[in-house]
């Protein structure tokens, strides 16, 4: 790829741009006056744009918006500093002792060898990007110089890209030589103007002179001068010790900004890079195009570019990127520029006839009467609901063909659009030649006698005439357009507004009322489920700590065998387990792995090792051989939990088994003695 390849890819990229001035040798008032539009009226407006060499567009009524930066970042309007900006440049020059060569034969003018003393730049950015940062949505013509922009109001992102810019220029050269940060928002383009200073550190000339110290007060410090003076017996109280030469601050232009061609052109570069680093990147403006990376063509271009032509290029480049970006190539019929109707008049009066229909069976005389009324409430409802989804069709067949027709409204203007633009270009390609034509006129004008001169005149002004009348003739069907347009657009808001007083008709209220009414109800079933099942594992896991209790207190005592609280506690512990892990107690392999789980989660505090595996060992034996395990016990168990876990009312503490217990059996086989009649306890065989 070539870099004239490469600097077309890269030519629409929102960039940052820096614009370094000559450097100045002196500042003139008349500079500074312009900067800060000091005793800028509407007639210097006036007389600024009309210099049309320039291509000025000052605009008077946006002087307002424009405002400077002062010491410390505050944000003040422009010219707010009663000292002129060539006086604070004075001013500072003073404090670092700065003196220009003055002329020898004008001794009232700075001479041509003079140091460089301040340097201005112009901080600037896509136009675009910088139009949006300072005016958002506000639409504003910064080509038009009469325009009135008073009602203009500045956002806050071009305040804080001036800002950072500003914090950008103090890191760069200092704060206190930055004498003026402007910014304005009256020309074409949204640009900063920085003048500053070049200061930089350098050793103090002259000898280096020796100090002395007092050995007992290091404070007393007396010159070569003064210790001489002292007697001899006092001297030997006194360190000689040599002074080193101190860093003072002085204008230089070169050490700042490169004492070379080549180092300056290297200081401008990294200046770029910087600037996109910390403040461009963060609004979305790229690195300049480095200058070494253009062609010659290119770099001639750029240096002769003037701000007519600069101006134009944008304007040009603004066009057509609007034109490219809305004109489609389409073909479409205009008979095919319609609305579709909301067609919901069959199923609603199918609704209503079934809910007749079914008002119209009579009521039962004494039996039959709640599912007479239970019947007809659910087909009314499920004609509701039939009715609603047809409408919900309906519905979205009319958006569908809504879009589908707006679509094709606007593909069918952009052709329109399009053909327009090919006739204009059209048009222009024709003007080429004419022009082509009228230079060769033009080498042949001087043979030509003044008949011929006069008629040749006239055949091009006809030509031009004919031009201007083809392109009234395309002005006015583009209005025509446009007219139709605005039609189709109004009948679609009509369409909007017939919708929305359809959905105030009390049959589709109604129904969407009871549509709200059913999801309420299925939604409130769902929570009451989930709740119920979160008591249902919450009263399992009771079962199980209250299993994990029996055997902590069985642990602590040093019998072998459970008492029949235990016993009752371990096995309903043991099922409990297998029900929350789905473990089958049906074989005696499965009953000791439902043992072994249910001991798996048990916590032996304060329990030695060998108390542990005898404990361990009992539970295993009482579950395999001591007790039995049957569907039907492990279904009561479970019929007990879910009763216990179907409301909040009957979600009882499980302390005493009270509640449900005669539900219950116990270890055993025995019936838990609860509120029913109590069943005797049969004989466990050891």
């Amino acid at each position: 790829m070539s870099t004239r390849q490469k600097y077309n890819m890269q030519s629409n990229i929102p960039r940052a741009a820096i614009h370094v001035g000559k450097d100045k040798k002196s500042f003139s008032a008349q500079v500074g006056n312009e900067a800060e539009r000091r005793g800028w009226d509407e007639n210097v407006y006036r007389l600024k744009n009309a210099d049309k060499e320039k291509n000025n567009h000052y605009n008077f009524s946006r002087k307002n918006l424009n405002f400077e930066i002062v010491k410390d970042g505050k944000i003040v309007p422009l010219g707010s500093n009663p000292i002129p900006l060539h006086e604070r440049i004075q001013m500072r020059l003073d404090e670092l002792g700065f003196k220009p060569y003055m002329d020898a034969r004008h001794p009232d003018q700075v001479s041509k060898n003079s140091p460089n003393c301040t340097v201005a730049m112009i901080f600037s950015g896509d136009h675009d990007v910088l139009y949006n940062l300072a005016f958002g949505n506000q639409r504003i013509d910064t080509a038009n110089p009469d325009a009135d922009h008073s009602h203009i109001v500045l956002q806050q992102g071009i305040y804080k890209w001036a800002k950072d810019t500003y914090d950008f220029a103090c890191r760069k050269w200092g704060e206190e030589n930055i004498i003026s940060f402007a910014v304005h928002c009256d020309e074409t383009s949204i640009h900063a103007h920085v003048q500053t200073i070049p200061v930089e550190k350098v050793k103090k000339r002259g000898r280096i002179g020796s100090k002395y110290v007092n050995k007992n007060n290091p404070d007393i410090v007396l010159s070569t001068k003064e210790w001489r003076a002292l007697p001899k017996e006092e001297r030997d109280n006194y360190t000689k010790q040599t002074a080193s030469k101190d860093y003072v601050e002085c204008v230089s232009y070169a050490k700042v900004w490169g004492e070379t061609r080549k180092a300056k052109s290297e200081y401008l570069s990294q200046l770029h890079t910087d600037y996109h680093n910390e403040v461009g990147r963060k609004y979305g403006l790229a690195r300049g195009i480095p200058y070494n990376e253009l062609s010659e063509e290119e770099k001639r271009g750029r240096r002769h570019k003037n701000k007519v032509v600069l101006e134009a290029e944008r304007q040009a480049k603004a066009a057509l990127d609007k034109v490219e970006k809305y004109a489609v190539l389409a073909t479409i019929d205009k008979q095919e520029l319609t609305f579709p109707l909301l067609n919901i008049k069959t199923p609603v009066q199918e609704a209503m006839d079934a809910v007749k229909k079914e008002l119209a069976i009579p009521i039962p005389a004494l039996i039959g009467q709640k599912t007479w009324r239970e019947e007809r409430t659910t087909n009314i409802n499920d004609a509701i609901k039939a009715l609603v989804t047809a409408i919900n069709v309906e519905r979205d067949k009319q958006n569908y063909g809504i879009r589908a027709s707006v679509n094709k409204t606007y593909t069918y203007y952009m052709q329109q659009l399009n053909r327009l633009i090919n006739e204009n270009r059209s048009l222009e390609a024709e003007n080429i030649v004419l022009k082509e034509e009228n230079a060769i006129v033009k080498e042949r004008i001087s043979q030509l006698d003044e008949n011929a001169i006069k008629r040749v005149a006239a055949e091009k002004d006809e030509m031009i005439g004919r031009l201007k009348r083809q392109l009234s003739v395309a002005r006015d069907e583009l209005t025509d357009i446009g007219n139709d347009y605005n039609a189709l657009l109004s009948k679609y808001r009509n369409l909007v507004l017939q919708w929305n007083e359809m959905r105030h008709q009390p049959e589709i209220i109604d129904a969407m009322l009871r549509v709200e009414e059913r999801k309420k109800e299925e939604a409130a079933a769902k929570r009451e489920e989930q709740a119920k099942q979160s008591r249902y594992q919450d009263i399992i896991d009771r079962f199980i700590n209250e299993g994990y209790d029996a055997l902590k207190s069985f642990s602590k005592t040093g019998r072998i065998d459970f008492i029949e609280k235990e016993a009752n506690a371990i096995y309903y512990g043991i099922m409990a387990t297998a029900s929350k892990y789905n473990l089958s107690l049906d074989s005696a392999k499965r009953v000791e792995a439902a043992t072994d789980k249910f001991l798996a989660g048990m916590v032996w505090d304060d329990c030695s090792n060998f108390r542990k595996e005898c404990v361990t060992s009992w539970t295993k034996i009482f579950a395999t051989k001591g007790v039995v395990y049957t569907e039907p016990l492990c279904q009561n168990l479970l019929a007990f939990v879910d009763h216990m876990s179907c409301s909040a009312d009957t979600y009882v503490s499980l302390s005493g088994s009270n509640g449900c217990a005669d539900q219950l059996t116990n270890w055993d086989g025995t019936q838990k003695v609860g509120l029913g009649t109590p069943a005797k306890r049969k004989t466990q065989k050891r």
